[in-house]
């Protein structure tokens, strides 16, 4: 292959070796500040290769081709919003540097420099912009569809007027800039620090690998009629707890399972699939649809939840089955489960309550309202653990967060997804 491309007379594309470099790799890191052609990578994560994307908020960044990408599992994606000008392209054993943003014209239009490193005498050159990549990538931080809805937002208004578009942006998805001599200081906060580690093993671990797991039940008919009225979130919960129970003795079983590839995945929940809807017990109980509706009915509104007395959130609360695992931790078991809940929460059911609401409904971002949940003097509720926010989240929203507990999450990995498994 020719080592620079500039779109020239020659037609030396950069599209050129993009696409035949996506196309015999499995897995892809992309930065680019300017993105506005989605096409290429949606194509990449549809057949299955591992695709990072790390993208500009600015104005020249296109919020529909992040909608088209979005979500798409086995593409993961974060952002930075200044002092981001790199455009690196890492493959399984070459790279594309240069000048080329991922967009029509520095793939296809504009004069650009643009290096291919393929050779064998360039293995060190690649590493080198590998770890380049990584280092950005540390820096950025997820999309979030809360993130995606503002700044569309923002671009929407900047077309209308012509004001400082850096600034704005900012100031509706945050600052985030990636390392350099010139940062005061490179210690993040410590609380920073773990909300991008729940944000990342939330967006980019389970919910990518919950939703891959339910369009293959979905896309090869693997359904249970029975479950039918509960929602595809939900059939995939019981699959994967299907899974766990049937297949996963003990904690060996997840742990050393190995890491698969999708293609690898797919045929496994395939083959487990077909297991689980033919199955005479599929280990799903027979109250699981009437726990369902009593979360729905005690959780889905604010309303509800204020309304809800302390029996009833209660009920809700044990309808959760990382709720009632708690009671491994209580003396008595599950009879007692709700009397030291009560008790190690002082009885503040005004507090309980209001605590229940803000984590569902309130406002901003899901992740920072499940970090105060667990860990913030004034949010925090006794006995109410990392899975049961997720489980509960998820159960009332799955939309915007699948229904996880820790049994869903040993199940993930032992199917494959390299997902936090406890």
């Amino acid at each position: 292959m020719s080592q620079i491309f500039s779109n020239g007379p020659a037609k030396d594309f950069v599209f050129n070796p993009f696409s035949k470099l996506i196309a015999t790799s499995s897995s892809i890191h992309l930065a680019a500040p300017y993105f506005t052609e989605a096409q290429p990578i949606l194509n990449a994560a549809r057949a299955g290769k591992a695709v990072r994307l790390l993208i500009g908020l600015n104005s020249a960044t296109s919020p529909e081709a992040l909608r088209k990408v979005f979500g798409v599992p086995g593409l993961a994606i974060r952002y930075l919003t200044r002092r981001f000008h790199a455009k690196i392209y890492v493959f399984e054993n070459a790279a594309l540097v240069g000048s080329s943003n991922l967009t029509q014209g520095g793939l296809w239009v504009n004069r650009e420099a643009v290096i291919c490193l393929d050779r064998e005498e360039d293995a060190d050159a690649i590493e080198e912009v590998r770890a380049l990549f990584v280092e950005l990538w540390e820096a950025g931080q997820v999309l979030t569809q809360p993130k995606l809805m503002a700044f569309a937002s923002t671009v929407g208004d900047l077309l209308k007027r012509s004001p400082n578009d850096e600034q704005e942006i900012e100031g509706a998805v945050g600052r985030v800039e990636p390392p350099n001599i010139n940062v005061t200081s490179l210690t993040k906060p410590k609380e920073r620090v773990f909300l991008e580690t729940l944000r990342r093993e939330v967006y980019e671990q389970y919910r990518p690998a919950f939703v891959e797991v339910s369009e293959i039940l979905e896309q090869n008919d693997l359904r249970r009629p029975e479950l039918a009225r509960i929602g595809l979130a939900n059939e995939a919960n019981r699959f994967l707890n299907y899974v766990r129970l049937s297949h996963v003795s003990g904690d060996d079983a997840w742990r050393s399972a190995p890491l698969r590839d999708a293609a690898g995945r797919k045929a496994l929940i395939l083959k487990l699939g077909r297991e689980w809807t033919g199955a005479k017990n599929s280990m799903v109980p027979d109250d699981y649809v009437e726990w369902l509706e009593t979360v729905a009915r005690t959780f889905s509104t604010v309303e509800e939840v204020v309304a809800a007395s302390k029996e009833e959130i209660t009920r809700g609360l044990l309808s959760l089955h990382a709720f009632a695992e708690q009671m491994r931790f209580v003396k008595g078991g599950h009879k007692n489960l709700p009397i030291e809940f009560w008790t190690r929460n002082a009885d503040r059911v005004d507090h309980v309550k209001s605590s229940l609401a803000y984590l569902i409904h309130g406002p901003g971002d899901f992740i920072e309202r499940f970090h105060d949940i667990l860990y913030h003097p004034s949010r925090r509720i006794a006995l109410f653990g990392y899975f049961s926010a997720l489980e509960l989240y998820g159960t009332i929203k799955p939309d915007e967060c699948p229904p996880m507990n820790g049994r869903m999450a040993k199940a993930l990995r032992y199917l494959g997804f390299d997902v936090k498994g406890a």
